[in-house]
């Protein structure tokens, strides 16, 4: 595999910075479950590692075999138990054996959108420590300190552009980290002015749209300016919950327009209150209807198929950002045209801004000077007095337009970059960083 020529020797856990190394058909833990959800630990655990030489096997060679594979990642756990019936950390982790059992070259494990909570992750990450001792690990994070076991279990670091690994370097080498993370074609933000608070959420937290009493975010306090741009990193299911609570989720706190609280429940008041959404990379989240028929759902047709008993409450549907697609809603209504359209809709704010302008994933997979043009029309909107949040799942996107970077870690918006630490130089150093994340 040419990746591996890429990594140290000898490396075996290694954290990426960036999106993790564009490798056909090596599967990515953490973005979408791969989880047989109606078979038992053991079946899903042995899924592709069939004992070889044996036509039939036994029951009890199976047990065997499972309780050997779960017991690399250290999950005290019968195979006899149906796989939902795990919480959705262990969940993860048997999908993890399961990749471990196939005897892989490496395993991708995509963490930058994890929810778990702090007992959760070290659990999960005390697993991928025991699997690199299996086969390697690359585990793609915003920081290093995102990672919660000690940064000196980490072998290597790798930096990635566009899916290429740039550059490797050990994990107390903040000096070589930071001159391969910062992109110099990045210019810095400019002094806007900014007017008054227009929006000001209080004590915000957005439940996952199935499992009610899990938290995708919790306990946001955050204010936007009149002609600001707050950047989000990884807090789409956020700024959903604001848009009508569209995430699907149940949305608990305040949210004050112009220090007044704005009903923002459904999406047709959103609009009515001029906060408008618009992405284009909507979440979805893969489910099978009865039948056995795959598809994509939204945060609020998951939401209602659950109500509606049609999907099982058990499973663990985690939301991915659907490539090539566009949601926007303007006047009512929603469509999916195409990226010209979307920079036509974003012109027209710019002509008549709204109070509030939500902005979702707004570079990925454009060109330069697609980048640059869409660029620009953010910060007309911004001059025309809205105030606007800008989320993307690279942080790095939001370096040189943000006046101010919250990046979320977990369930929380944990970390604020401001001023000369919102510029490449300023996240590169972050990023690299091993201790705790300062609270905002």
């Amino acid at each position: 595999m040419p990746l591996l020529g890429a990594i140290p020797d000898g490396a075996r856990l290694i954290a990426v910075l960036g999106d993790l190394p564009a490798v056909a058909g090596v599967p990515v833990l953490g973005v979408e479950s791969l989880v047989l959800p109606f078979q038992t630990v053991g079946d899903n655990v042995l899924l592709g590692a069939e004992a070889s030489g044996r036509f039939f096997e036994s029951k009890q060679n199976r047990e065997r075999r499972a309780v050997d594979a779960l017991d690399r990642v250290g999950l005290l756990v019968s195979p006899t138990v149906p796989v939902l019936d795990l919480n959705p950390v262990d969940q993860r982790i048997v999908e993890l054996a399961g990749v471990l059992g196939r005897t892989p070259d490496i395993v991708f494990v995509d963490d930058r959108s994890s929810s778990f909570d702090d007992r959760e992750a070290a659990r999960w990450q005390a697993a991928l420590a025991r699997a690199a001792e299996v086969a390697p690990v690359l585990v793609a994070v915003d920081t290093l300190s995102d990672l919660r076991f000690s940064p000196r279990a980490i072998d290597a670091v790798a930096v990635t552009r566009d899916g290429v690994v740039v550059g490797t370097a050990e994990p107390g080498d903040a000096g070589r980290l930071r001159g391969l993370l910062i992109d110099e074609s990045t210019a810095p933000a400019g002094n806007r002015p900014l007017g008054p608070v227009v929006l000001e959420l209080n004590d915000l937290s957005v439940s996952h749209p199935v499992r009610r009493e899990r938290m995708l975010v919790e306990g946001v306090s955050l204010t936007v300016q009149a002609g600001e741009i707050l950047g989000l990193a990884h807090a789409q299911s956020l700024v959903m919950g604001v848009f009508g609570e569209s995430s699907g989720g149940k949305v608990t706190g305040t949210i004050l327009l112009d220090g007044v609280p704005a009903d923002l429940s459904t999406v047709e008041r959103a609009i009515s209150a001029r906060v408008l959404f618009i992405t284009e990379h909507p979440p979805t989240y893969d489910i099978g209807l009865i039948g056995g028929v795959p598809t994509n759902v939204s945060g609020e047709s998951l939401a209602r198929l659950a109500r509606m008993g049609i999907v099982d409450r058990r499973r663990e549907y985690t939301p991915r950002r659907a490539p090539s697609m566009l949601l926007d809603v303007i006047s009512g209504g929603r469509s999916r045209p195409s990226t010209a359209a979307m920079n036509e809709v974003l012109a027209g704010w710019a002509a008549d801004a709204p109070r509030v302008a939500l902005i979702t994933e707004p570079f990925a997979g454009l060109s330069p000077t697609d980048r640059a043009e869409r660029r620009t029309l953010i910060e007309r909107i911004a001059a025309a007095g809205a105030a606007v949040v800008l989320e993307a799942a690279d942080p790095a996107q939001l370096v040189g337009l943000s006046d101010r970077i919250l990046l979320q870690h977990g369930r929380r918006l944990a970390t604020e970059l401001r001023g000369e630490a919102a510029t490449p130089h300023g996240l590169a150093a972050f990023r690299v960083r091993t201790d705790d994340h300062p609270e905002t």
